[in-house]
């Protein structure tokens, strides 16, 4: 059998893989990713890479555009949400494997062959894994991931967009990313996908290094609202998703919690212990299931305010989704 890198150019000479990134604002990273994404097209036979900018003001589209050769293209796509981005850059693109990796992720030199490999060995349509954290992590990042990152081989109902590599076929035959969700397109595309019989397949194997993850708890805060913005792009009466469901446990402890704070039935003692121990009762649970399920028992005690932080961003969310003020939302 031939190895990956040998089937990674068409009968014509074209790569096989097309890589699209999304940028806005990017240059904190690129001259640090885009090496990475160049040296891992060579290894693997060649790429289509393409950079969609979103009206960058930093520099980025004058890097990119110093770069501009056979294997590395500058488009251009002012005021588009990332999932518009992604599909535009898909558009342009004739790879028979689509590739979409974020301007802030890095990834080793054989990442394209281990997804290749990956794909054809498991007979998937799609592979990815969720983001690794750089070396020396703040501690809040550190923590965040150590809750969230399984680290072994199975099959998922969809991976994050921002490490996503997918057989054009199974993109094309869904119609790509739903362009009107300002984020969670890629929980909604893996529905989709799922629901048409393709299977998504995480892999460590397939790693990407994400440098841009918040490091402070500002940062957290704001990227949580915006990643909340989305939260309903993939929940129904008959598929309420579990975020959203301690979303509604977390408001509904609250009122609770009210409640018996201003109830004269109890001491003031009691009432205070009543009302932070329902404040806390959505953030614990949810601590809970997620080391039980990665084994890393050690984050969490850091994991139950910031799961606290994270379902008042989701509420905040909510608010703005309910205002229709997503669009003006920036994390």
């Amino acid at each position: 059998m031939r190895s990956a890198a040998t089937k990674s150019r068409t009968s014509g000479g074209e790569p096989i893989i097309s890589v699209v990134v999304p940028v806005l604002n990017g240059m904190r990273f690129l001259p640090i990713t885009v090496p990475t994404l160049l040296a891992a097209g060579r290894r693997v036979g060649g790429i289509d890479l393409i950079y969609v900018d979103n009206g960058s003001t930093d520099g980025s589209r004058e890097f990119l555009q110093g770069l501009e050769s056979k294997s590395l293209r500058k488009l251009e796509m002012d005021g588009g949400t990332i999932a518009g981005m992604r599909n535009f850059g898909a558009r342009q693109s004739t790879g028979s494997y689509l590739s979409f990796i974020d301007s802030d992720c890095s990834i080793p030199e054989n990442y394209f062959v281990q997804a290749l490999d990956v794909l054809r060995s498991t007979d998937a349509a799609a592979t990815g894994c969720e983001i690794h954290v750089p070396d020396n992590p703040h501690w809040l990042e550190s923590a965040w991931h150590d809750l969230h990152y399984f680290g072994r081989d199975r099959f998922v109902p969809y991976l994050n967009s921002g490490n996503f590599l997918v057989s054009r076929a199974a993109f094309q035959e869904v119609g790509g990313f739903r362009e009107d969700m300002v984020t969670g397109e890629d929980a909604e595309i893996g529905q989709r996908l799922v629901s048409a019989g393709h299977r998504i397949f995480a892999s460590p194997r397939v790693k990407a290094i994400h440098l841009g993850n918040p490091k402070s708890i500002r940062e957290f805060y704001r990227r949580n609202v915006w990643h909340g913005l989305g939260m309903f792009g993939t929940v129904s009466w008959k598929n309420l998703d579990r975020p959203t469901a301690m979303l509604a446990v977390h408001l509904l402890a609250t009122v609770l919690g009210m409640v018996a704070l201003f109830s004269a039935r109890f001491p003031i003692v009691s009432r205070l212990a009543i009302a932070t121990g329902l404040q806390l009762l959505a953030p614990v649970a949810t601590v809970f299931f997620r080391a039980s399920r990665t084994q890393q028992w050690r984050s969490a005690p850091i994991g139950v305010p910031l799961y606290w932080l994270y379902y008042w961003a989701r509420a905040y969310a909510l608010a703005i989704v309910t205002l229709g003020l997503s669009e003006r939302y920036r994390k």
